[in-house]
């Protein structure tokens, strides 16, 4: 039941498609709808295990005889249904359709006879005829059809005396049976390898061993000092010498790869983040700036460190935030990001977190300039 609905939803959607194409200028037109189904099994019948074809080509024919006059050509869409539109009001009761040419694996063979068209409705100068479903065949019926087998391995049939005149089979000879071998070559016991047995040994004089000198125990580790986190703000990030301090992005990341497409569309695309650090006069590029320079702190501190911003995303939130609210929110986001890099914003009563930078070692090149 379900299948003839979507058959019948698929026919009126191909041709209510043609019949937009007619709101012109003609007052008449005929429209010819149906679908075109791959017959995998090979049954000459739309089944389950049977599919719409796309781009098989079918063609409306008209007129008796073994030479039929081809009227209009047209190929399946994706849901293999089809539809031809012709201008007037012709009578298409004598004509029909048939598929010439199939695709994929099922355009080995387009299924025997073609299909009558019958009148849906006729209306407003709009006449619709549909055409029952088309089947094309593949070269073989698939191995999940049922009884592929016994359409691929016909069974044998028992022969009869006297059909189709041949003559009644004789009886097979009996074989004698094949005298006995002479003893000589009668099977001989198989026997066992012989077990192989260690040879007895000499008593050996033991050894007393030898006590090991004891090693000295190491010395237990030195207690690990407590993690000490880092808050460096945006003109010592800015140094050349602390380039190396960089993590995950580089002076030359743009703006919009480290904070997203909200910040490409207030900053542009081509904006970089050493560009960022030297923004100042405006409160948006004073946010960028103080957003820019905690972002690499928390690049540089561990996750979950001591510094006002555990992770990057929270920065990138914060930021995000901000972008999106007013003036206002501009403001205090700016001012909480440059207390976080001057190393303040914590819990109350823990000290300033200091920058924890160490001067890079310059390159040979800038070394000798």
């Amino acid at each position: 039941m379900m299948e003839k609905r979507l058959l019948a939803l698929a026919v009126a959607v191909s041709a209510f498609a043609a019949a937009a194409e007619a709101t012109g200028p003609a007052t008449a037109s005929t429209v010819v709808a149906g679908m075109v189904f791959c017959d995998q099994c090979k049954d000459g019948a739309r089944g389950l295990f049977d599919y719409p074809l796309y781009g098989a080509r079918v063609a409306i024919q008209c007129g008796g005889g073994d030479t039929p006059l081809t009227v209009r050509e047209s190929n399946t869409n994706w849901f293999g249904g089809f539809s031809v539109r012709m201008e007037g009001s012709p009578d298409m009761n004598r004509c029909t359709a048939r598929v010439v040419q199939g695709t994929g694996h099922c355009g080995a063979a387009a299924s025997g006879a073609p299909r009558e068209l019958t009148l849906a409705f006729r209306m407003l100068g709009l006449a619709l005829y549909t055409v029952p479903p088309l089947l094309s065949q593949p070269e073989e019926a698939m191995d999940f059809c049922p009884g592929h087998e016994r359409q691929r391995r016909p069974p044998s049939s028992p022969s009869s005396p006297g059909a189709f005149g041949a003559s009644p089979l004789a009886p097979a000879p009996v074989s004698s049976p094949a005298p006995p071998l002479p003893p000589f070559w009668r099977r001989r016991p198989r026997r066992l390898p012989p077990i192989w047995r260690r040879p007895p040994t000499l008593p050996q004089e033991q050894r007393q061993p030898q006590p090991t000198p004891a090693l000295p125990r190491p010395s237990p580790p030195p207690p690990s000092s407590p993690a000490q986190g880092s808050a460096c703000s945006y003109d010592k990030w800015a140094m050349a010498e602390n380039r190396c301090h960089w993590k995950v992005v580089t002076p030359n990341t743009t703006v919009a790869m480290a904070f997203g497409p909200l910040a490409a569309q207030r900053y542009g695309p081509e904006l970089t983040l050493r560009e960022a650090l030297e923004g100042r006069g405006d409160m948006y590029r004073t946010l960028l700036r103080e957003a820019t320079a905690a972002l690499l702190n928390a690049y540089y501190n561990a996750p979950g460190g001591p510094f006002l911003y555990p992770t990057t995303a929270s920065v990138i939130d914060h930021m995000n935030g901000a972008l999106l609210s007013s003036a206002q929110r501009v403001l205090i986001e700016g001012a909480r990001f440059r207390r976080a890099n001057g190393g303040g914003g914590g819990p109350a009563g823990r000290t300033r977190l200091p920058c924890g930078f160490t001067p890079c070692a310059a390159a040979p090149g800038e070394a000798r300039r």
